[in-house]
Formats: C-alpha cells, sequence, structure tokens
C-alpha cells in the first residue's frame, strides 16, 4: 500500500483529505505542523507528501526542500 503524508494545519480538512484518500486505497499520515511533518518524513517512508502551501512557520517550499 503506497502511503501519503499530508502536512494541514486545519484539523477539518486534514479529515477530509484523509478520508478520500483511504477510501481510494492509500495510507495516510497526518501532519499539523511543519517540525511534525519533517520528523514523520524522516521517521517514515512516504511515497507522496501533500503540503499546504500556507503553513505557518517556514514557507511551503522551503519545507519541501528539506524533505528526504
Amino acid at each position: 500500500m503506497k502511503t501519503i503524508l499530508v502536512v494541514e494545519d486545519e484539523p477539518r480538512i486534514a479529515q477530509i483529505v484523509q478520508d478520500y484518500l483511504q477510501h481510494a486505497g492509500f495510507g495516510v499520515v497526518i501532519a499539523a505542523a511543519v517540525a511534525g511533518a519533517l520528523a514523520l518524513a524522516h521517521d517514515r517512508r512516504t511515497d507522496l507528501v501533500v503540503l499546504e502551501l500556507g503553513l505557518p512557520g517556514l514557507a511551503a517550499l522551503d519545507v519541501a526542500r528539506q524533505l528526504p
């Protein structure tokens, strides 16, 4: 099963995205903050990252550059 890391700080939106992806047959890992997303990306092997562009803290492109 392919696993997707979803980085979204709005819990309601994260839940909707998770529901759709799981229904489509994907494993889903949710991170609500940049630090959590980077830690999860380093600790777990994910096949795809869905990254919110408007995260507080680092810009989304800066986060993407730090992903393994």
